[in-house]
């Protein structure tokens, strides 16, 4: 048993170690710790399935509500054990910490008193505890040590996770759900995961579901582990393209897939569509072709080593590339990348939620020139408002309560306009030959 929980002890270091954090930057784990605006749950298919708000970042604890007028076990972040109704004897340490709990066991008819021991490290975090029952007409039989609980924590003391352990068997055997999460540089948790075990949960819209991974949002900017940029817009060569960039280190991804989405009119080019070198070296791609005009993009380790990415760094992984058909009309359509899902060698999961790419058909469709021509191509990209006019006109910006905010004459081609000074929200463009478009200025 303690060969055991010495190593569940290993693992949550090695959790750490396999993360690459910068120790210089990690502050150990405290309450002023900014809380979490939101936290999304998914399912193992990806799929969102809840949302939480108002979650906390405490490790375990344990204490008696006045509200329920019962002892209260919070051993993660979304869900609370309410002990049994009972009269509880309560021992607690030098420190006033509780120390142990004994009560009758309400479970039917009442056989068995329950004993559970907590123990803590010098900085009073919890480190276990430990359950025994001894039967009631035999006050004076040895207690039997069933269950143990270890909690986790990594080597700058911020909480990672639970384990409980049946120790009533003559090999202490491992129980679900078991709990681990994953920290950023500042401490606050960004990721965490129930694993269920094999039978799973039919909780979640009704689908069976082994696991359920939440990804934990701040309003200062959680940086995401995965994300998309460089998003060309498509001319008349009718290409496009955009990068799939990643923050988690090389080193610790075993394999990984994301599907992309495309709409109507819109083609993978897979001949164009490849890693990046430093992912090269490592990772073998494999493209498949899906239903729904999605394609599949798969990476596995190869056997050769190459140089590991810290967390922090964020790195293209991918280059997709894609055509569009020259009948297609100009104008904004989405690219969906989604069912994003990376697993470490250690076995943890790496989930985000679908990320949408505006692509900008920039050229006029064959075929379209005289519909299209009435009006120039009016779009928005990183505080830059671009005009794609075929004719010489003015035009002027004016914010939503009417306010102009800039007016100037633009010849036949594309114009920019620096949008940066322009406050947020919806902004009107008006040209002189009668047309009006809206923009959000994020």
């Amino acid at each position: 048993m303690l060969s055991a929980m010495g190593q569940e002890q290993i693992n949550g270091v090695r959790i750490a170690e396999e993360l690459a954090l910068i120790k210089d930057d990690i502050k150990p784990r405290a309450s002023e710790k900014q809380q979490p605006d939101s936290v999304v749950m998914f399912d193992d298919r990806g799929y969102p399935a809840e949302v939480f708000y108002g979650v906390g970042q405490e490790g375990p604890r344990f204490f008696y509500s006045n509200l329920f007028k019962r002892w209260v076990e919070s051993s993660d972040h979304f869900h609370q054990y309410f002990w049994l109704e009972a009269d509880y004897d309560v021992k607690y340490n030098t420190k006033g910490l509780v120390e142990s709990i004994t009560y009758p066991d309400y479970g039917g008819n009442i056989t068995d008193y329950r004993r559970v021991q907590f123990k803590y490290n010098a900085n009073d975090y919890l480190l276990s505890s430990d359950s025994y029952v001894r039967p009631i007409n035999n006050p004076t039989s040895p207690w039997e040590h069933i269950f143990q609980d270890i909690y986790l924590y990594d080597v700058h003391e911020n909480w990672i996770g639970y384990r409980i352990y049946n120790v009533a068997v003559a090999v202490p055997r491992l129980e679900y759900p078991m709990y681990s999460a994953r920290v950023d540089n500042q401490g606050r948790i960004v990721y965490s995961e129930y694993n269920l075990g094999e039978n799973g949960s039919t909780s979640i819209n009704g689908y069976r579901s082994r696991f359920r991974y939440y990804i934990w949002y701040y309003s200062d900017g959680r940086t995401p582990d995965v994300a998309v940029e460089n998003n060309n817009p498509v001319g008349n060569n009718n290409q496009g393209s955009f990068d799939v960039d990643v923050n988690i280190p090389i080193d610790s991804i075993n394999n990984g897939s994301v599907t992309v989405t495309f709409p109507e009119g819109f083609t993978l080019d897979d001949k164009n569509t490849s890693l990046t070198l430093d992912f090269a070296r490592k990772y073998a791609l494999t493209i498949t072709k899906q239903e729904n005009n999605s394609w599949l993009l798969e990476i596995k380790p190869k056997t050769t080593k190459s140089a590991s990415l810290r967390a922090g760094e964020a790195k293209t992984m991918f280059h997709v590339a894609y055509k569009v058909d020259e009948k297609k009309q100009r104008g904004t359509y989405d690219i969906l990348v989604n069912s994003i899902l990376f697993e470490s060698k250690g076995g943890n999961y790496y989930p985000e939620p679908t990320i949408t790419v505006s692509a900008e058909v920039t050229r006029w469709g064959v075929g379209n020139e005289l519909t299209q021509s009435l009006s120039p191509f009016v779009y928005m990209n990183a505080k830059t408002i671009y005009v794609q006019a075929e004719n010489t006109e003015q035009i002027s910006v004016y914010s939503i309560t009417g306010n102009k905010l800039y007016e100037t004459t633009i010849q036949a081609g594309q114009t920019t306009i620096n949008a940066a000074s322009f406050p947020q929200g919806l902004l009107i463009v008006k040209g002189s030959c009668g047309w009006v478009m809206k923009l959000l200025n994020k």
